[in-house]
């Protein structure tokens, strides 16, 4: 069954709610065991469904292929990971401090999985009205994630959140709008086809249509000028939800992007080189410039998420038929490294309520395993080798020079070196900067120790596979490109 792992995710969020109901206020620690059984049972049909030929439901409004997989298991996968992320929060263990606990489990679980299964529609959608509901099944409950416990800060960032959000929808609608009236029709087939046959990339009703997309697609994926609730929203946000919106909200933006682009533009998307090469130049290395004087951990990883975005179009810039694979595979480097960062911040959140980069000094005398992975973490963003960040950067610069764009792998490379000197200012606090008197070990929960171990060795995994025959080059990627190309 085509929809399954979509009821399955929306089935367990009603069960949820429902039990918390029932249960007693000393068993409710269930749902989170619960949420987690109900997201592996998706990823299990996800992984089934592989192989399979691509087929369509609705009238061709709805369908699975070998990409919107792909994306389903990230989605899938991002969203596990932060379940376990919140397990501590959620659980209000006693080493947890009460400003970091979370209320409300059920419904904070229910919330985090009906934008999960928005998400899972998105990509599988073929229609510009199924795309958008579901578009703003998969954002309006991250509106409330922001805002879940209701203090100043995050009611703060929550409604920057919701009103620039708002705003942005309605120019992406305004987009989609124009779409139907160039072609008369809300398929992505025909829509495709139309705008190839008219010649639209001379139709000044194409590029609004097109800019309005691109304003629509920026501010989910923290793309410049579209970026600028990120570091309020990121500071003021719960951290385990500020580590789901660091990957769900990116995710979901590429999926709306290649969905726009490659579905609906493809034919037409060679006029977008240039514009999207300057996006991501532009994105980049303000990311990148922004996050050397920061000094909050959580503003300092909202500027690292926008200049990771500038390098996640790149993409975009190619017709090569391995663009979809690359990006596909920084996406899913992205997200297990950025969580695996967010873990270590949730880890010293919750158990000492420092926020700031230099309350991170000794960790590594604190606790040698979140050092280490924290280390792991930002060596992979940066692009060390052999860490998986690396493997990707290389498809993805591999894609802008095949389009002839060697000025933008030259700009994507400087802004590689400028990222490696901010995140070894961490490095440093942890490895070098002597440990304060008075603190003592850091205690790590064993959900956060299984999340921390399945980010870091996944991280260090996929850097390392894709280079195990000859070295690094096209040929030796080709096995992994099949397996995710369409």
């Amino acid at each position: 069954m085509l929809m399954l792992p979509e009821i399955l995710v929306a089935a367990t969020a009603l069960l949820v709610l429902l039990l918390e109901l029932f249960l007693p206020p000393s068993r409710r620690s269930l749902v989170v065991p619960l949420s987690a059984l109900g997201l592996v049972a998706a990823g299990g049909v996800v992984v089934a469904q592989f192989g399979v030929a691509p087929a369509e439901l609705l009238g061709g409004r709805y369908a699975v292929d070998n990409v919107a997989l792909w994306f389903k298991l990230i989605f899938i996968g991002a969203t596990l990971l932060t379940v376990g992320l919140s397990a501590d929060a959620l659980a209000a263990r006693s080493d947890t401090l009460p400003a970091a606990r979370l209320a409300s489990g059920a419904e904070y679980l229910a919330v985090m999985l009906f934008a999960l299964t928005g998400a899972l529609y998105l990509i599988s959608a073929r229609d510009l009205v199924s795309l958008y509901v579901a578009l703003e099944t998969a954002t309006i409950p991250l509106f409330g994630l922001t805002a879940w416990k209701r203090d100043g800060m995050t009611s703060e960032a929550g409604l920057k959140y919701i009103v620039l959000g708002a705003f942005t929808s309605a120019l992406l609608l305004f987009g989609l709008s124009l779409l139907f009236g160039l072609t008369g029709s809300t398929s992505f087939e025909v829509i495709r086809h139309s705008l190839a046959a008219q010649g639209a990339s001379g139709n000044p009703g194409f590029w609004l249509a097109g800019v309005l997309l691109l304003a629509g697609i920026g501010f989910k994926l923290t793309l410049v000028p579209f970026h600028l609730w990120a570091a309020d929203v990121y500071q003021g946000a719960p951290t385990p939800v500020t580590a789901y919106l660091s990957v769900a909200s990116k995710a979901a933006g590429l999926a709306l992007m290649f969905q726009l682009f490659y579905q609906v533009l493809g034919e037409v998307l060679v006029a977008w080189a240039l514009p999207l090469g300057l996006l991501a130049a532009a994105t980049m290395t303000l990311g990148n410039l922004a996050a050397i004087p920061q000094h909050n951990i959580k503003r300092f990883m909202a500027f690292s998420a926008i200049s990771q975005a500038g390098y996640l179009i790149l993409g975009f810039v190619g017709s090569s038929g391995e663009s979809v694979p690359a990006m596909l595979y920084y996406l899913l480097v992205y997200v297990l490294t950025n969580l695996a960062a967010f873990a270590v911040i949730v880890a010293v959140a919750n158990t000492t309520g420092r926020v700031r980069i230099e309350d991170y000094r000794g960790l590594a005398r604190c606790n040698p395993v979140l050092a280490l992975s924290m280390m792991v973490a930002l060596f992979s963003l940066s692009g060390i080798p052999p860490l998986s960040g690396f493997v990707g950067k290389f498809f993805l610069f591999s894609i802008a020079a095949e389009a002839g764009m060697h000025w933008l792998v030259a700009v994507a490379a400087l802004n590689s070196t400028i990222s490696l000197y901010y995140y070894l200012r961490i490095v440093r606090q942890m490895y070098i900067v002597p440990l304060p008197e008075g603190w003592g070990p850091l205690r790590v929960s064993p959900t956060l120790v299984a999340v921390l171990l399945v980010t870091t060795i996944a991280t260090l995994v996929l850097g390392i596979i894709p280079g195990v025959y000859e070295g690094i080059h096209a040929h030796t990627t080709q096995w992994l490109f099949a397996l995710l190309r369409p």
